[in-house]
Parts: C-alpha cells; structure tokens; sequence
C-alpha cells in the first residue's frame, strides 16, 4: 500500500481528520430540482474540513423527489466524478463513496434486485450467495459507489426484532457460510481497466445488534460471554476470515456499555481477537449519540473523546449531517487530547482501502485517468440490468422459496399431495387457487427495506419504473396470468405505512 502511505506522509493534522469524516450527501446537494451536486458547498466541505467520505442516496427518505425514484448508474458516476474532480483540485485524495446495497445495488435506479437476506439464507446455497455478492459489488461499481454496507451478520434471535429480514437467519453456523459467501462475491476483483476496480463490503453491525432485549430496534443487548462468542461473533470471524475489507459498529448497548465507545469490543474483541485489520466506521451518528441517545458522555466533545480517543479503533465517523465531528477533532487534536499517531492510524486505513478499491493514485498524481471513461468501465455501466443479471436474480428467487408442508388436501391419504399445481391443460386438476396476504399484489411489499428508499416502497410504480419494459408482475398477477385457473385473493389485513 505505497501509495496509502505516500498520501500520509503529506497530510495535515486536518487532512488526516478529514479522511475519518463521511458525511451524508444531502449536505452537498443544491436546494430544489433537479437534484444536483452543489459545487459550492461540495467544495467548502472539501476546502474547510479535508472531506474523506461521502455516503447515501438523494432517494433515501420515504418518497420519490424531483418526479424521480433513483438515480441510474450513468448519473451516479456523473456525480461522482463531479466530487472526485473537485477533491483533486483542493489537493486531496478521492473520496470513498458508502451506500447500503443490501439486496442488490438497490439505490441504483436500474440494476437487479435480488432476494433479502433471509430470503437467500433460505436457499442454504453458498455458491448462489457469492454470485449474488458479486452482481452487486459489479453493479456497485459500475455506479462508481464502490463501498457497500453488506452484508448483515447479526444472529436474528429475537422475534419481534423489525431487522430480522435483513439477516441470514438464526443459525450462527449458516450466517457465517453465506456471510462470507457474499463477501467473497462482492470483492472480487472486477475486469480489467474497469473503474473502481474492486467493491468492498462492510460487514454489520458489530455486535450483538440483533439481540434486543425487548425486541425494540436498538434496544439494548444483554449478553453473556458463552453467548457472545458461541451464537454473535462467528459469523464476524468467518468474514474476516474471507478477507472483509470494513466494518461497522452497530447502534446499541452491550451489557450497559455502548459499543461505539467500547474498548473492550472494538479493540480487544474485534482487532485483536478477531484480528480484523480493515476499516471501522461508525453506524448513523453513533459518535454524537453517546452523548444524545446513549447518554454516556456530557458534551459532544466528551463524545468524540470517548469514541476516538477511548477505543483506539474507530476509522471513520459517520457524521453525517453537519460538521460537528471535525470541528471537535481538531479542537481535540490541538489541546493533546487525541493525539497525531491517533490520527495516522485511522486515516491510514482509509487511505489504504481507497488504495485497494483502486481509487488512489500515488500524489502527486491526483486524478486516476481514465476516471469513467474507459471502454472497460463504458461496458460496466452498460452491464447493469442485463438479462444475464436477471436471470440470476431468477435463479436466486427460485431457490429461495421455501415449502413447509406439502400433503393431500384435508389430510386425505387418498389423495395426491396438493403440490405442484397443475392446471388442467397441463394434467393437473386445479381449476381454483386462493392467493392469502397484503403483499401478494404489492411489488412494494415483495421487495422489502432498502429498495428504492431506506424503508422500501408501497409504490409500485417506483419499482415497476426503475426497468422499462421489463415483466415485473406482482405474484398474484403471475398466479392470474396462468391459462386455466381461477384465482382469488385475500389479502387477510392491512399493513400501515411503507
């Protein structure tokens, strides 16, 4: 990692503070329509407080903005050549961009779907779960967003827990095989002269996230040692073991400590007995909430003392709506309180994994030339969407489905099991089907969180929009579609909100 420790050697106390900063891109985005880099307040970020990391959609909140659901892979990379054009003029290395590609590069208006998590742990197909990792690292790249926050290795144990569908399951050993499954996938290396290189994922939330006690997302987890290490940390070993590139601090308590301020978690359990050597970002605003929602520090300055002065582990804060994280930094660093080796660690970790995605070039050199323009990467842009990529997402819905019971109708040993149903031109018998549930006509409701906006979408229309021309029925519309049946609805009840 020459270049990494090229870059450092030159940087100020500021730059280095800089790159252990990412912030939301709405903080950068000009006010009304079209949704647009604002060059000006882009530039006073990078200018003012040595910018490292940006993440996020425009799209993220709960509805369509400009009469528009997403950006595509073409407008995304424009963006961010628009911020990496800027950064290289202010003399700084290129920013390292963040999204949550969850279930496919979901935030990019265009690419493939693929089945959630649990959905994938259903089909106990490791080799299914790194194909799918690396469509969406290659559609990641292609939109020039490079740094995915996936996969989700929490042990969903609890219930009532509203994230279980985000995870692999409940079973510590199936979390790992898939988990590191997906890892494999997303980073592996891209085609050559393609540009990112390299995806990188980060895997979440460490630890314990998916054990509240109440089952209240960030709840607080009681756990004990057995429990941590037997069901919560495999799952983290195993991708770490797969060579995971990042990770991320996850929102909550452990045994009445925050996790982001605990050195006995990030340090001693996660670099030194797990040996992770990657990057370590915090979750949304967890350095401010120690002080905010955690209540275990009495300023936002004693916040970001506890987290990076205390644990001797955090990379980078995710900030990430204004500018409070640097402004404290700096103040620190000049009073002696966090030190310049403090800092030389975690920059250098930032700047390394910019390195490895393939993003930095040895200073002075500051633009990687061609940025978007290659004939390599003008052939990724265009990946995004094939039918090739379709048909994987196909394959992987197929064998996500899940039969619990297949018996003759009102346990009748006379008869034939109920599946498969066959319509009558086909030998089959059935002329009737009974379709139950609010999600079976709603693309919304199938798809789950993470598509389009951060908590899904009960619009179809902003699915259905994203791939023109293509078949994207509801499962009640393929069950009606088929020639010779009957078929009914039910939807049972109705589901609030999105």
């Amino acid at each position: 990692m020459a270049a990494a420790t090229l870059w450092l050697t030159r940087m100020s106390a500021a730059d280095k503070i800089g790159q252990m900063t990412q912030l939301d891109i709405s903080m950068v985005l000009a006010d009304g329509c079209p949704l647009r880099i604002d060059d000006a307040k882009l530039r006073r970020q990078l200018r003012v407080h040595r910018l490292g990391s940006l993440l996020n959609s425009p799209f993220s909140g709960t509805e369509p903005r400009c009469g528009s659901s997403g950006w595509n892979a073409t407008d995304w990379r424009a963006a961010v050549e628009h911020i990496q054009t800027a950064a290289a003029d202010e003399g700084l290395p290129p920013l390292i961009y963040g999204i949550d590609s969850v279930h496919g590069a979901s935030y990019c208006r265009g690419a493939t779907l693929l089945p959630q998590q649990l959905g994938l742990a259903a089909s106990f197909d490791e080799s299914l779960a790194a194909a799918s990792g690396w469509l969406t690292g290659k559609d990641s790249r292609a939109a020039a967003t490079p740094w995915m926050f996936a996969p989700i290795l929490g042990v969903a144990t609890h219930p009532l827990w509203p994230r279980v569908y985000e995870t692999f399951g409940e079973d510590p050993l199936l979390v790992a095989r898939m988990g590191a499954a997906v890892v494999e996938g997303m980073q592996r290396r891209g085609g050559e002269g393609e540009i990112p290189a390299r995806a990188a994922a980060c895997m979440k939330h460490f630890v314990g996230y998916s054990a509240p006690r109440n089952g209240h997302d960030r709840e607080g987890a009681w756990l004990s040692r057995r429990e941590l290490e037997q069901t919560y940390l495999p799952p983290f070993q195993a991708a770490v073991d797969a060579g995971v590139q990042s990770a991320m601090e996850s929102y909550q308590e452990v045994n009445g400590e925050p996790v982001v301020g605990s050195a006995a978690l990030l340090q001693g359990l996660l670099r030194e007995r797990l040996g992770f050597e990657g990057l370590l970002v915090t979750d949304w605003h967890e350095v401010g909430n120690l002080h905010d929602f955690h209540r275990a520090a009495s300023s936002p300055e004693e916040a970001v003392l506890l987290a990076i002065g205390g644990s001797s582990s955090l990379d980078m804060s995710m900030v990430p709506t204004d500018e409070s994280f640097s402004v404290l930094m700096e103040r620190l660093h000049a009073s002696g309180a966090i030190d310049e080796a403090r800092l030389d660690v975690s920059a250098l970790r930032v700047l390394r994994l910019k390195e490895w995605l393939g993003l930095l070039p040895p200073p002075p050199a500051l633009r990687p030339a061609p940025w978007s323009h290659s004939e390599a990467t003008v052939r990724l842009v265009e990946s995004v969407g094939s039918a090739s990529d379709a048909a994987l997402a196909h394959e992987a819905a197929r064998a996500t489905v899940t039969l619990l019971k297949n018996a003759p109708p009102f346990d009748d040993d006379e008869r034939p099991p109920l599946l498969p149903l066959l319509p009558a031109d086909k030998g089959g018998s059935v002329r009737r089907v009974l379709v139950t549930g609010p999600a079976a006509d709603s693309l919304g409701r199938l798809s789950g969180g993470w598509t389009a906006h951060w908590q899904g979408t009960s619009a179809d229309d902003e699915i259905r929009g994203s791939r023109p021309g293509a078949a994207t029925p509801t499962l009640l519309e393929a069950l009606r579609a088929v020639d010779g049946w009957e078929v009914d609805h039910l939807p049972g009840c109705s589901l609030p909100g999105t």
